[in-house]
């Protein structure tokens, strides 16, 4: 669930790097080359509670507990999902946040339960639709989807691009057309609140300038760390990496890679 809301949020943080002046090579276009990017390594736990609830957490800021029985459970943020079973070793869930469905997963655990299959599918608020993979590696565990799962492949089908401006001097803009998100301030540290028809409430974003190409972040749900990140701007101005992770898997960094459009 965190990736799918970060790799929508984080690369909208790869565009907090606005510029002040319109001629800073950081405004423009950009858009997120998969091929380039690396976006595996996290890891996530499933365990099963006393009471027979089955538990998850990334290790880190989100942890929640959910059965398989077709009803609706809080989940992270202010989201809900409702899991099903889908057959042998399948399993399907529907996340939602305020009545509207966000995306839906089907897992498939392999037949000697050590590869799990996640396909992730869903419409973004401009209409157009996702159909997302990620596959992991069992860590621990030898039964069903109890045990600690490491990731080992992701595949986007549909990079967004991103739009980078400064409508007044000191003030920083960026938007991502397809999910209608923006944030919008000064690189001064900070909190800016994240606008968009499923970005979590209480989701803020400050960032600040460590040299002219390279910029720090951080991402807050309801006040607390919920993502770092640092940016770092290509010598000839054509792309930029946006190495992010969360509080305390550091060993667990991602890298995305954006070219200039």
């Amino acid at each position: 669930m965190k990736r799918i809301l970060l790799l929508c949020i984080i690369a909208l943080l790869s565009t907090t790097t606005l510029a002040i002046a319109a001629d800073n090579p950081w405004v423009g276009n950009w858009k997120l080359n998969p091929a380039k990017s690396h976006f595996t390594g996290d890891t996530f736990t499933y365990s099963k509670l006393p009471s027979g609830v089955m538990h998850y957490t990334d290790g880190s800021t989100i942890s929640y507990d959910f059965a398989i029985d077709g009803k609706p459970y809080k989940a992270a943020y202010d989201r809900t999902t409702v899991w099903t079973t889908a057959g042998a070793n399948a399993w399907d869930s529907v996340t939602s946040a305020h009545g509207r469905v966000l995306y839906k997963v089907h897992r498939v655990l392999s037949g000697d339960g050590k590869t799990l299959t996640n396909a992730i599918t869903g419409t973004k608020p401009d209409g157009s639709t996702f159909n997302d993979e990620t596959v992991y590696t069992r860590v621990t565990g030898t039964n069903g989807l109890e045990g600690k799962w490491r990731s080992t492949k992701v595949n986007i089908s549909a990079p967004d691009s991103f739009v980078v401006s400064s409508p007044s001097p000191g003030i920083l803009h960026w938007d991502i057309p397809s999910y209608k998100e923006s944030v919008e301030g000064k690189p001064d540290g900070t909190d800016h609140p994240i606008t968009g028809p499923n970005v979590p409430h209480g989701l803020t974003l400050s960032f600040k300038y460590l040299s002219p190409t390279k910029i720090s972040y951080t991402l807050k749900n309801n006040g607390k760390p919920d993502g770092y990140g640092i940016q770092t701007l290509a010598a000839d101005g054509k792309s930029f990496t946006d190495v992010s992770w969360s509080p305390g898997k550091e060993s667990e960094k991602s890298t995305g890679y954006y070219a200039r459009q």
